[in-house]
């Protein structure tokens, strides 16, 4: 971090092309981008400052991806899945998906049952991974997974 002074308060560089400058706003910070030699300026607002910050979803946890239903539970807690195995039949508008297994491992809990009507972002399944591997290792095939990083819906 460069900290420079040119007869104002100090200008924090945060960046090669962007400034913080904190001298002119009393409520917030005043962000200054340098793209192409040309300045641009923007004020951060509470609600960015202030936003939730992306977290990596856990491979582990099979979430819900849209309002449904689930029509079959093709898997038992304590079971041993290979990657790629089906653990159940999601129905969401009207079109049945198939949800497969992103890991090798357990089911550990799951938490839904038949013709249990589901919400968005709802755990269905947990597995526990077989064996503690890197995170590098559980690339997420980009055919089995939505675009939003849900794991395991097929779409």
């Amino acid at each position: 971090m460069k900290i420079s002074n040119s007869g104002r308060k100090p200008i924090v560089r945060k960046s090669y092309n962007s400034v913080v400058d904190k001298s002119n706003n009393n409520s917030g910070e005043v962000l200054q981008l340098f793209p192409d030699a040309r300045i641009y300026k923007t004020t951060l607002t509470k609600k960015f400052r202030e936003r939730k910050k992306y977290k990596n979803p856990d491979i582990q946890e099979i979430k819900s991806i849209i309002p449904g239903e689930v029509i079959s539970l093709d898997v038992t807690e304590g079971q041993s899945v290979k990657k790629g195995t089906q653990l159940m039949i999601f129905e969401a508008m009207k079109m049945h998906n198939i949800v497969m297994a992103p890991i090798d491992g357990t089911i550990e809990k799951i938490f839904v049952s038949e013709r249990q009507k589901v919400a968005k972002g709802e755990v269905l399944i947990f597995i526990k991974a077989s064996n503690k591997r890197e995170d590098s290792d559980y690339e997420r095939d980009k055919d089995h997974i939505s675009s939003d990083g849900d794991l395991g819906l097929i779409v």
